[in-house]
């Protein structure tokens, strides 16, 4: 088996967007020299994502890449197809890449690396390309979530959670039928127990799921008296004017639901992280 890392490059709506759209992908071998690299050439996700991204733009990524990563020692190169073919490079990427991914600014970025283990690395490059680049962009294309919609906080809260290396780390989809009554079909987003003390999280939008605040307030409060446990409610950051925001807060708090605004989630998680305890 061989160690190796990838980087994603991500589109990036708007400054300090928690959505990002892969839409390439940089896998390197245990010494950091490139396997492959490939970009998309269809853009008509990113234009569903962000209707006033600039077309020239996205249009000379590819080629900009290409250089970028010619520059940072991968001599040689081409990448002609989607996924591309490069040959062998001869220098370690890895403080390039680092580099740019903590740079953080502009329309287009490199996220944090992600180890993967794999006995054929061209292979594990397609795997990777497919499920990262290709599946996550053709999702947005059919349909791009409202901003501020449930949608739209559950897409950002797995970007968010995918970086800090937590998804696979949290029960998903939690079934409630054994707290309320048989048949219910109402499922919370995420759970974990630490300590003894189980702590669920839904995604929920102010402005627009009142009704589901409702159900989420009453699932919670028969949970509640049967176990230990805690309930976050993920949300977007609502203008406190907003009457229908204002009721549904209301709601929430009234039952011991905490709310946790996507602009504190770097925290949120850091303390998550903690609790949970390193990778084993």
């Amino acid at each position: 088996m061989q160690q190796c890392e990838y980087f994603l490059v991500q589109y990036v709506p708007s400054p300090g967007a928690q959505l990002r759209l892969p839409i390439g992908l940089i896998l390197l071998d245990a010494s950091g020299r490139l396997v492959q690299f490939g970009m998309t050439r269809n853009w008509r996700a990113i234009r569903s994502l962000d209707p006033r991204a600039d077309l020239k733009l996205l249009a000379s990524l590819p080629d900009y890449f290409e250089q970028l990563l010619a520059e940072a020692g991968a001599s040689n190169m081409d990448t002609g197809t989607a996924t591309g073919q490069p040959r062998p490079a001869s220098k370690d990427l890895r403080p390039a890449l680092a580099r740019m991914a903590a740079s953080g600014r502009g329309a287009v970025a490199i996220a944090i690396p992600q180890g993967v283990e794999t006995e054929d690395p061209e292979r594990e490059f397609d795997r990777l390309f497919a499920e990262h680049v290709e599946i996550r962009r053709a999702a947005v294309s059919r349909s791009a979530p409202r901003a501020g919609s449930r949608r739209w906080i559950q897409a950002q809260l797995r970007q968010a959670l995918e970086h800090r290396r937590l998804w696979d780390r949290l029960r998903r989809n939690i079934a409630v039928e054994e707290f309320t009554a048989p048949g219910d079909a109402f499922r919370i987003d995420f759970a974990y127990r630490p300590n003894g003390i189980t702590k669920y999280w839904h995604a929920l939008s102010l402005e627009h799921d009142w009704n589901q605040a409702k159900v989420l307030s009453y699932t919670f409060g028969r949970i509640h008296q049967r176990t230990p446990a805690a309930m976050t409610a993920i949300v977007a950051d609502t203008a406190p004017e907003l009457a229908a925001a204002q009721s549904c807060r209301r709601i929430l708090l009234d039952t011991g639901i905490a709310l946790q605004p996507l602009s504190g989630l770097d925290g949120f998680l850091e303390q998550v992280h903690g609790e949970i305890g390193p990778i084993a």
